[in-house]
């Protein structure tokens, strides 16, 4: 019988087949609820907010479960809606932009995305989007060639519309939530993914009680590079107390 509901949201680009490795991992008695982005609209992360919000009212969980793009649909979530969050995982996710200038370029840097996508295809966009070097160790994992073949049956066009709805640059920045989020809150990030482990080395500071793990040896594809790290995470946040997890996962 389960006796824990975890639901989990993916990131851009992928969909809930993302989250397979990281369930066939989890203990028999969570039970979860894989969300497709698609099904939240995302033409903004208000809008990705506020149908999770839906979902969420007619399906509690206990664990709210966010990776990248879909971590910070989920922090958008528990900043604005923390009775629906009892708990809070966020996978390689960001808190946001504050620089208004960085907003700006940042959003027109989507827009400029969304355009290339409608012109070139999905295939282009996908090899170009996994050439950044954030997913440096991801394409040298054995899970990128089905992932990538995984993408290339995607909706180009939702895709195109969330790249730019969903960009960083048009969302509220949540930085000023983690504080009161912090108890119930654990920020993953992988060792070689440096910009988001900046981000969540600055999430502890400005959240103390906020708990930060640590994926040795992964970049920011977590869910596919670490499935099992991911699901012993899980399964701690959901069926122990966040103090009792150790700090880092080799």
């Amino acid at each position: 019988m389960a006796v824990a509901r975890v639901t989990l949201l993916h990131g851009f680009l992928g969909s809930p087949a993302d989250w397979a490795d990281v369930l066939g991992h989890l203990a028999a008695e969570i039970t979860c609820d894989c969300v497709a982005l698609a099904e939240l609209g995302c033409t903004s992360i208000d809008e990705a907010s506020r149908q999770l919000a839906t979902r969420l009212e007619r399906s509690p969980c206990d664990l709210l479960v966010g990776y990248s793009l879909g971590g910070r649909i989920a922090l958008d979530l528990a900043a604005t809606r923390p009775a629906l969050v009892p708990r809070l995982a966020l996978f390689a996710a960001g808190m946001g932009i504050e620089d208004a200038a960085e907003r700006t370029a940042r959003a027109a840097e989507d827009d400029r995305r969304a355009e290339e996508l409608r012109a070139n295809g999905l295939e282009q966009f996908v090899d170009a989007w996994y050439a950044m070097a954030l997913f440096r160790e991801f394409r040298a994992s054995p899970a990128f060639a089905v992932t990538r073949a995984r993408r290339l049956a995607g909706d180009a066009e939702f895709w195109a519309r969330c790249v730019s709805g969903c960009s960083a640059g048009r969302a509220r920045p949540r930085w000023d939530a983690l504080p009161g989020l912090a108890s119930r809150t654990v920020l993953v990030v992988g060792e070689r993914d440096e910009r988001y482990a900046a981000a969540s080395e600055r999430a502890a500071r400005v959240a103390p009680g906020i708990r930060v793990m640590t994926l040795l040896a992964a970049g920011h594809a977590l869910p596919l590079e670490s499935p099992a790290h991911c699901a012993r995470i899980i399964e701690e946040a959901v069926l122990a107390p966040i103090r009792q997890l150790p700090g880092d996962f080799a």
